[in-house]
């Protein structure tokens, strides 16, 4: 606990350089109880005290916590900084001083968010909050379902219009950056090895699990249904893998519980996911309201709402595991995408003590999903409570309207005061709750989306999120980066007392003066504002280079290697992602299309793209020449002048239709004989030896893991 202690001393040494007040008392308090209660004071005693100044602050009386002493209503301990903002009584005093409140913010909170795992009982108290939600849920569900035809029309009106039925195209599946349930490496994932058996008609396996039909139809996949002779294992209902609920860091008062998806589950969902993303920031009935992508949206309208206190911010407690499957059915049942929400979601649950729990939320924090359904959940009720509270008839534009003074981003909530306190009971009454010690209205102080503002002054607290071990050989290279950081944090904010501190600490850990440099760039350097400091003049490139300890991410063993399928499923991805030939979303995940073309002319048009690509036509594989195609072509004649080949993704088979041709490709004549060919793109094997693309079918990235070299680096640019 010595370098703890020493870092919150030289904290408040800074606050007394900054705010000209005696903080001896204060120090000495802080030397006391760190050594009587340890780091627990720091993560949980502390932050207490954070809590009640914002409550006091918003009620406008302060209560000070029970475990501090007290001279009047206020507290000892930062006695001469609460002085400033309360009087003797605990009342808030007219004009208090918003540095300092951003002082006693500062020290509170310094070391509440350590990555540090909680003790076993906070964590089997959290299991048991977990079920504790479920059960809730399971009582609330005649709640949910009860009469609200304003709720049913707002619905209807704005998701059978932002979501119609979507193109089984825009979906491209793709795997995401997190941990899995099967615990599959990043390359191994690219094996598609299970497939939920209901999941099959939104998202039909020969187009998410293989490279393209050929390998799908090798594997044993039939038009006509799933053969089981193929490597994929489909599953029954009663067979589906569940999601494993753990616990990660997040204060030591209480963990974040995640619950994990397994990598099938979650490969899905990443696609509609993106789907989902693209439509709602862009979307008229939601641009104004839903974002994803910023968050200083909400920030400036925090901002402007501490001064003129015209929007309240609220924030919702355990906001993911609250939202009910039914509220989730009822809200999308016009839209197009409920069946795709319902059959990417994952079931049940497993509990860190083995315990299966069938989920009545629709899904935790970890799935892909969680974080848009939730904002467009919370987004239905809130209109929905504008619209009753005004008595107004829902129409595409009274929601128009009140989605300018709406903004929702994941939990991040902001609407005008006048509706928040009949929001937040609205919200309330379909099974979620209110935090109402994050929620402002009444004062001048503002929370939304990490930034915080006390009458327009930002108020927010800098976070150590590594703990300072006493033993340097304990410190690892993301520890001391994540120091690094926070020292530049406290450079950039002026407080050059804390922020030398912090960095002598880290040239002993390190044993080696770090070097100070005005750009940013690779490895391991102090930001300053006037100095680059041991730096070598390079000749030959002339320009200054700096040497600098660089930490590279620890590559383990993932090979993939020899298994064609998770290759041109990882090629497949990259390629779609990143297309040199410019091509837009949707085609075929940048592989090959199959296509019917006619000989004579489909096999010149095909030549004269060839010549233009500079491409050989491939071989057409054999596996397509099935009986079922060479049946399908005999029956050409059979369906009338114009007949269009169709495929029915639910079953995976070919159909005609006579109604209509494609404006691109000519009506058949009488004459014409039909090849089926595949619709070739550039040669792309360039990847196999490039590696401008980054593909790796041997390693993958361990995170958090990091190994450290010594390197010049060029301070050009």
């Amino acid at each position: 606990m010595k370098r703890p202690t020493m870092l919150v001393k030289a904290l408040l040494r800074q606050l007394s350089l900054d705010l000209d007040l005696s903080v001896e008392r204060d120090l000495q308090q802080v030397a006391n109880r760190c050594e009587h209660e340890g780091l627990s004071f720091l993560t949980i005693t502390l932050p207490q005290l954070s809590d009640a100044l914002e409550r006091g602050i918003e009620l406008g009386t302060f209560t000070c916590p029970s475990s501090f002493a007290r001279h009047g209503r206020l507290p000892r301990f930062l006695g001469g900084f609460f002085k400033r903002v309360f009087d003797k009584d605990g009342r808030l005093l007219p004009d208090p001083c918003p540095f300092t409140i951003a002082g006693i913010r500062q020290v509170c909170r310094f070391f509440k968010k350590l990555r540090r795992e909680c003790t076993p009982e906070r964590n089997a108290q959290a299991s048991q909050h977990f079920l504790e939600v479920e059960g809730e849920l399971r009582r609330m569900t005649s709640q949910v379902e009860r009469k609200d035809k304003c709720l049913d029309s707002i619905a209807g009106i704005i998701w059978a219009q932002v979501f119609p039925e979507p193109d089984y195209l825009d979906l491209v599946c793709h795997h995401g950056p997190g941990v899995t349930a099967d615990r599959y490496f990043a390359n191994a994932r690219y094996r598609i090895r299970k497939w939920n058996v209901r999941s099959e008609l939104s998202f039909p396996s020969d187009l998410h699990c293989y490279p393209n039909y050929g390998k799908a139809s090798e594997a044993g996949y039939s038009g006509e249904g799933l053969s089981g002779s193929g490597d994929i294992d489909y599953l029954d209902l009663k067979d589906e893998s569940p999601v494993r609920v753990v616990f990660v860091p997040k204060t030591q008062t209480a963990p974040r519980v995640i619950a994990i998806e397994p990598s099938h589950m979650q490969y899905m969902q990443q696609s509609l996911k993106d789907h989902c993303y693209t439509i709602l920031e862009n979307h008229a009935l939601t641009r104004h309201s839903i974002r994803f992508s910023r968050q200083d949206v909400n920030q400036r309208l925090a901002y402007q709402a501490s001064k003129d206190r015209r929007l309240a911010t609220l924030d919702l407690k355990d906001a993911s595991d609250r939202v009910h499957l039914h509220l989730v059915q009822r809200i999308f049942k016009t839209s197009g995408i409920l069946e795709y929400l319902e059959d990417c979601r994952s079931l049940h649950a497993v509990l860190p003590n083995g315990v299966n729990v069938v989920l009545f939320k629709f899904a935790s924090m970890g799935s892909a999903l969680c974080f848009p359904v939730e904002a467009m959940v919370f987004y239905t009720l809130i209109q929905s409570a504008m619209h009753t509270l005004d008595g107004r008839r829902p129409s595409s534009q009274s929601i128009k309207q009140y989605s300018k003074s709406i903004d929702v981003y994941g939990d991040d909530i902001i609407v005008p005061v006048e509706y928040a306190d009949f929001v937040t009971s609205y919200l309330e009454s379909y099974a979620l709750e209110v935090n109402v010690n994050k929620s402002f209205k009444a004062s001048a102080f503002r929370e939304s989306c990490g930034a915080d503002f006390f009458n327009g002054v930002p108020v927010n607290p800098v976070y150590a999120r590594e703990e300072p071990h006493d033993d340097s050989r304990l410190w690892e290279a993301n520890t001391v980066m994540s120091w690094n950081a926070t020292a530049d944090l406290f450079y950039e904010r002026g407080q050059w007392h804390i922020a030398q501190v912090i960095r002598d600490l880290l040239c002993q850990v390190v044993r080696r003066r770090i070097p100070r440099s005005r750009k940013p760039g690779a490895g391991l350097f102090h930001l300053s504002y006037l100095f680059d400091t041991n730096c070598h003049y390079d000749k030959k490139l002339h320009n200054w280079k700096q040497r600098r300890i660089v930490y590279e991410p620890i590559k383990r063993k993932d090979h993939i290697d020899g298994d064609e399928n998770a290759c041109l499923n990882k090629w497949g991805l990259a390629s779609y992602r990143r297309d040199d030939l410019g091509n837009t979303a949707g085609d075929y995940h940048g592989q090959r299309k199959p296509t019917w073309v006619y000989a004579g002319r489909g096999i010149s048009t095909v030549r004269e793209n060839r010549a233009r690509l500079g491409c050989e036509i491939p071989s057409v594989d054999a596996s397509f020449r099935n009986e079922r195609l060479r049946s399908l072509q005999n029956r050409l004649h059979e369906h009338g002048n114009s007949p269009c080949l169709i495929r029915d993704l639910a079953s995976g088979c070919y159909s005609f239709s006579s109604g209509g041709t494609d404006a691109e490709t000519p009506p058949p004549r009488e004459q014409d004989s039909f090849v089926f060919l595949e619709e070739w793109v550039p040669d792309r094997t360039s990847h196999l030896t490039d590696d401008s693309i980054g593909l790796d079918f041997r390693s993958s990235v361990k995170r958090g893991a990091f190994k450290s070299k010594h390197r010049w680096l060029s301070l050009a640019g």
